[in-house]
């Protein structure tokens, strides 16, 4: 019997937290591999800092997903354009059904957010790279100062060594730590 690498069983691990629900609340956790930014940045096809200005759920082929807008104010890996719809597995149609995956981050409209997002399927649907772990919430403070707000309590992390960690919740990181990361991990997979 063949064995399964270890990046795929911890990805059948996590989708097997898939739960249909009728509300938000009902899905507790999933699993994903323990990622730094530098992980993500390695494994995203399109890394995107803007404006979601709207999150519309619907059905397509027995599946639910929930296709944002979002205005564009920074692009670091993907083609640059000012505004983006994103369609992520998952959502809650406007009767209140639904289906969420565990582990999945929250994107809220109104909020700025920084994804690290999967390249596309077939559909063009996207994954957050690590779940929760791909998607920081950008605050602005009064100064013009920016903090990354990264919630992965829903999620279980497994490390490289197979150990299992509870989501560290929600964590502030700097933006100028975290963006000169994402760029020192870019020019590292430029020079490949």
């Amino acid at each position: 019997m063949r064995l399964l690498p270890f990046a795929a069983t911890a990805l059948i691990v996590g989708l097997a937290g898939v739960a249909i629900v009728s509300r938000p609340g009902g899905v507790v956790a999933g699993t994903a591999l323990r990622m730094e930014v530098p992980e993500l940045v390695r494994g995203s096809d399109l890394i995107v800092e803007g404006r979601v200005l709207s999150g519309e759920a619907f059905e397509s082929d027995g599946r639910i997903e929930t296709e944002y807008l979002i205005e564009v104010e920074r692009t670091f890996v993907g083609e640059d354009q000012p505004y983006r719809a994103v369609r992520i597995p998952g959502g809650v149609l406007p009767d209140g059904s639904g289906m969420m995956l565990a582990g999945m981050p929250r994107i809220t409209p109104g909020e700025t957010a920084l994804l690290f997002l999967s390249e596309a399927g077939a559909t063009g649907v996207r994954m957050p790279v690590g779940l929760a772990q791909g998607k920081f919430q950008v605050l602005e403070a009064e100064s013009g100062a920016k903090t990354l707000v990264r919630d992965s309590s829903g999620v279980t992390l497994v490390d490289r060594s197979g150990a299992l960690h509870r989501g560290e919740g929600r964590s502030v990181l700097g933006y100028a730590q975290v963006t000169a990361e994402i760029e020192a991990a870019l020019a590292a997979r430029r020079a490949r």
